[in-house]
Order: structure tokens, then C-alpha cells, then sequence
């Protein structure tokens, strides 16, 4: 797994895409910035996600001419993680299916735009040895859900995230944006249902 720097510049080398890169995020505002719309939320921005941050990484994005597309990733700055993590990610309180079986979100922080209603977010419930979180492909439609009284899996199969950490997460972006030819599910993105595990890839 390459590290966030070596992947930022695998992307400014890049002549297939457009990069941008702003003045570094304080990642502790970010932090302050997103709220549930009930309960409680902690989380401590993982190490690799501080540094993507504090090098500037914003926006990487390919422009498609044959099919009319862009394709990419943009990370959130304040006030983007706020409305996106409350619009998108987080469920209002008493969301109920199966007999009155409350569902949650708060689990996620939703970190970068996917496309459409669909936003990557950190599964802050499971930090790692390392602090870095598991990554997730949320989609409104779909949310990626948990019971509220017990903390398991609504859907058993979400057990498995689709990147193991950022860097993972960043690897496979870059790869996918400067490969001659981007995977097909690059244009998919922003589609409810999409999972990841099984489309990394490395540089």
C-alpha cells in the first residue's frame, strides 16, 4: 500500500488529469464541524487523512471528451463536510424498519464527495491500531446502517468495508484516475448499492 505522499504525487505527475491543491485543512474544525442529528459523535481524523490535508489535497479530477464525464474525488473543507455529513449520511432520530428497529449512522463521517448522493466516509466505530478507520461507500438511498441498540450490521455484508484505510482509499483513486483507460465502475459512482472491496487497486 503506497503511502498518501507517494500517491499525491503520482497525481501531480499525472498528465491525464487536473489536480487541486489548497491552503492546508485544520483537520480539529473539521472535527467540530460534523454533527448527528441526535446522540453523540467522536472521532479523531486518522493520521494519513491529517496529512492529505496538511499537504493541501482538495480535488483530483479526469475529464472523459468521449463520454461528456469528469471523473474524481473532492475532499470536504468545513463547511462541505457539515452539510454533506447532515444531508446525506447521518439519519434523523427514529428510523425504523423491521418491526420498529431503530437505525443509525452516526458510526460514519463522511469525508469526500462520491458522486451524487453518495459520500466516502470513515467508519469511526473501528479505528485500527494505527488510528486510521475503515472506508466506506455511503449512498443516501442505501445507507450503510447500523441497529441502534446493538451496534451490529444492519446489512451483515457492510461488515466488510471497501477500503481498509485512507491511503488504501487514496491508492485506489489515483489508480483508477491515471490509468490510460479508468475502470468502468469510475462511472458508476454516485449510484446507491456500489461496494469496493473486491476494485482495489494499487499503483
Amino acid at each position: 500500500m503506497k503511502q498518501v505522499s507517494q500517491s499525491i504525487e503520482a497525481l501531480k505527475q499525472s498528465k491525464l488529469l487536473e489536480l487541486t491543491l489548497s491552503e492546508p485543512l485544520s483537520a480539529d474544525e473539521l472535527v467540530k464541524a460534523v454533527k448527528p442529528h441526535f446522540g453523540t459523535l467522536s472521532w479523531t481524523p486518522p493520521p494519513s487523512y491529517r496529512e492529505a490535508l496538511a499537504l493541501g489535497l482538495c480535488i483530483a479530477e479526469r475529464s472523459l471528451h468521449s463520454d461528456g464525464m469528469d471523473l474524481g474525488f473532492w475532499l470536504y473543507d468545513e463547511e462541505d463536510i457539515a452539510s454533506a455529513n447532515e444531508d446525506l449520511v447521518h439519519l434523523p432520530e427514529g428510523v425504523t424498519v423491521e418491526d420498529g428497529v431503530d437505525l443509525s449512522t452516526n458510526h460514519l463521517v463522511g469525508f469526500a464527495e462520491a458522486g451524487g448522493d453518495a459520500v466516502w466516509c470513515f467508519d469511526v466505530s473501528k479505528p485500527g491500531v494505527n488510528g486510521e478507520y475503515p472506508i466506506y461507500y455511503h449512498h443516501q438511498d442505501q445507507p450503510r446502517a447500523r441497529v441502534l441498540a446493538t451496534g451490529a450490521w444492519h446489512n451483515p455484508e457492510d461488515a466488510t468495508p471497501d477500503f481498509e484505510s485512507f491511503p488504501q482509499w487514496l491508492e485506489t483513486m489515483t489508480a483508477a484516475l491515471t490509468a490510460p483507460k479508468p475502470p468502468s465502475w469510475f462511472q458508476d459512482l454516485g449510484a446507491p448499492g456500489m461496494t469496493f472491496s473486491k476494485k482495489r487497486l494499487s499503483l
